[in-house]
């Protein structure tokens, strides 16, 4: 369950983070101040740092935000040729 003060954010860049490997396009949890440092590093989707609204509306609890959908992961790796 979401801590009261945690903000759901989409990478727009790789990070390491608590020694794992994070992609552009992985969604994770993050407590607000970490959110605002991220915003603005430039490292969340869609968020323009200089946009004080949609700087707002990234920062809202996550609780308050419904889950984003993790694109598909590319199925064709996964076969075997033959």
């Amino acid at each position: 369950m979401a801590q009261p003060d945690s903000v759901r954010i989409v990478l727009a860049h790789h990070l390491s983070r608590g020694g794992e490997q994070l992609l552009p396009g992985d969604e994770i949890e993050v407590p607000h101040y970490e959110a605002q440092q991220l915003i603005g590093a430039g490292y969340v989707a869609d968020v323009d740092p200089a946009d004080s609204a949609a700087v707002a509306k990234a920062l809202v609890p996550a609780q308050s935000k419904p889950a984003v959908a993790k694109p598909a992961a590319n199925k064709a790796a996964g076969l075997a040729s033959g």
